[in-house]
């Protein structure tokens, strides 16, 4: 989807989840046609729960995430920095969106960050997604630039707090709501009929 045709399909993802790049792959896997909504935080209204704020938390998503990821046939290696700068990603993926390379380079640079622990705040980074997604439009210093990027993200967050997004990664088809991706293969099966 483009970034002017609102979809009733739509998936918020993050580059901070490790859960949103398993999430991502279930949806190029099922030939996902909707619209990627990149998700910068929860509404305004609500708090953000950061999970690895919570030593408990944390010590289990470690484990969770290795077993899923394990289990999609994936790679996983721990990202350094564990927090980067995510704003030229995230304005980047606005550029591949509306380039029609989107969900390509949302998995390469969740891959980049994910599979290979690459720091995804920097530009030769993020270039190297950009060829894996066959995209050849990135240039981070004209995304850096462009004012436009950054209000198609900030436009973004009315959206999240119209959907009531509070974690990613979240699908929404419909009426539907599907939060975490292993939600996302009840939607499969729901689709499936």
């Amino acid at each position: 989807m483009n970034d002017t045709t609102e979809s009733p399909l739509r998936c918020y993802f993050a580059f901070r989840s490790p859960y949103s790049r398993l999430g991502l792959h279930k949806l190029a896997r099922a030939g996902f046609d909707g619209d990627l909504i990149v998700f910068t935080g929860p509404p305004e209204d609500a708090p953000f729960n950061d999970p690895t704020a919570n030593k408990y938390k944390l010590a289990y998503y470690q484990q969770d995430v290795f077993r899923m990821t394990v289990r999609m046939g994936l790679p996983l290696a721990l990202p350094d920095p564990f927090d980067p700068d995510y704003r030229l990603a995230n304005l980047s993926f606005i550029a591949a969106q509306k380039a029609g390379k989107g969900l390509a380079f949302a998995l390469a640079v969740s891959d980049a960050r994910w599979g290979q622990g690459k720091n995804i705040s920097e530009a030769d980074v993020l270039a190297e997604a950009a060829q894996a997604a066959d995209w050849a439009g990135f240039d981070a210093d004209a995304f850096r630039a462009d004012d436009s990027l950054a209000q198609m993200i900030k436009d973004q967050r009315a959206k999240i707090a119209e959907d009531g997004v509070f974690g990613v990664p979240f699908l929404i088809d419909g009426r539907n709501k599907y939060w975490g991706q292993d939600r996302f293969d009840l939607w499969l099966e729901h689709r499936a009929g």
